[in-house]
Parts: C-alpha cells; sequence; structure tokens
C-alpha cells in the first residue's frame, strides 16, 4: 500500500521572502506557490465545489448569513490523496466578508486561500499567519504610538478585533526640545519637545535632547525620565 507523508514547511519562508503592508509581514501568494513546488512537489492546490438543490456545482459555499467562502485543499497528483478540507471566506480588501462576490473578490479570496491552506496543511509561514490584521481605522491615533514587536491587548466583539489597548506607559528618545537653563528646576514651567515618533508633548525643564523619557499613552503626558 503506498502512503504519502505530508510535508512540513514549517520555518521554510525566508527573511527574503517577506514584505511589509502596515506593520505587519506577508508573503506574496505567487512566491507561495513558487516555495510549494520546490518544498512539496506532487501536491497540487484544489477548491471543492457545491451543488445547490438544483444541481448546480460552483466553487463558491454559502454560509448561513448568505456571505461566500471557499474551501481549499491539497491533492496528491500521483496518489490521489487529499488533504482535510480547508474553509476560507471571500472578502473586500478591507478583510470584511461578502454576499455579492466579483470575478475580483473571487479571484482574491482564492490566492491568499492557496496560503492559508499551506499553512494550515504544511505549517508552511505560520509565523506570519499566526499575526491578527487590524484595520489602521481601529488603532487609530494609538498607530503612532506603537512600535515592532509592541505588546498590546486585543480588544474582540464576535471574534473580530474592535480596539486595541496600550501599556499605560510606553518610552521614546527625545529628538528636539529647547537646551537645558542653568539654574531651572523642575518646578519651572514644562518646555515642548519632540519624540522619536513625531510627537509632540511637554517636558520638565531639565530634559535634554537623546533622552529617553517616559509617558503616559492616555494622555501623552510626561511620567519620567529614563535611566
Amino acid at each position: 500500500m503506498t502512503t504519502t507523508t505530508l510535508p512540513n514547511l514549517a520555518g521554510v519562508i525566508k527573511t527574503t521572502d517577506i514584505y511589509k503592508k502596515m506593520k505587519f509581514d506577508y508573503v506574496a501568494w505567487a512566491k507561495t506557490a513558487q516555495i510549494l513546488r520546490e518544498h512539496a512537489p506532487g501536491w497540487q492546490f484544489c477548491l471543492d465545489k457545491s451543488t445547490s438543490e438544483e444541481g448546480i456545482s460552483s466553487y463558491i459555499f454559502q454560509a448561513p448569513d448568505g456571505t461566500g467562502f471557499l474551501m481549499g485543499y491539497f491533492e496528491h497528483i500521483d496518489t490521489s490523496v487529499k488533504t482535510t478540507l480547508f474553509p476560507f471566506a471571500i472578502t473586500d480588501n478591507a478583510n470584511r466578508p461578502l454576499s455579492k462576490i466579483s470575478s475580483v473578490n473571487f479571484q482574491n479570496s482564492h490566492r491568499r486561500c492557496l496560503c492559508a491552506c499551506a499553512c494550515f496543511t504544511f505549517g508552511l509561514a505560520y509565523e506570519l499567519w499566526a499575526q491578527i490584521e487590524i484595520d489602521e481605522e481601529i488603532v487609530g491615533e494609538k498607530l503612532v504610538l506603537m512600535s515592532e514587536n509592541d505588546e498590546v491587548i486585543l480588544e474582540m466583539y464576535n471574534e473580530k478585533p474592535i480596539g486595541i489597548q496600550l501599556p499605560k506607559t510606553l518610552s521614546f528618545i527625545v529628538n528636539e526640545t529647547e537646551a537645558v537653563v542653568k539654574g531651572q528646576t523642575a518646578a519651572s514651567s514644562n518646555k515642548p519637545a519632540i519624540l522619536e515618533n513625531g510627537i509632540r508633548v511637554m517636558v520638565p525643564p531639565f530634559i535634554e535632547q537623546g533622552e529617553k523619557i517616559e509617558i503616559n499613552t492616555e494622555d501623552l503626558s510626561y511620567s519620567k525620565r529614563v535611566d
């Protein structure tokens, strides 16, 4: 009896395969297809078909809310072994599920389904899919406070992100501020400063350019100097 082993592609993705969009890392669908040809020879990506009550076949399945989704899987061309079906919602560019589906929606979702199914089946680029994509509108003005690898609390509703909670304080380097004047004390009036991320805050007069300070993320007020 012929057995077919699923390839383990975890860790195959290289840093040169990754591009950044907003603050998240991605691998293009074409690059994913190339990697599959090289590291998973014989495995072909396929879409399952649904059949309506009228006997009409379609690659688009319908969810109870009327939106559409795809069912992807891989099949080995030599042994005809099929992997587990993987459902993937058909969405627009804002990641919203659709009930009215255009050919462009179908094409883009087909490509994304390939990438997601390759992760689910072979572990390809799993470390990238572990991230959750958040619309810039949800992050709002807090985006400028965020740096790569920052840890935040993600607020969810119905399995969708609706907001984020930053740490109470964050540290930044002072890029620009007025020079320290001899004789000024902490009791003197605060002065403006521009941080490394472009934010303007008020700081005590003893703070110098190049120093790191901690600010409160709620109101962007000065907290303390970081040694």
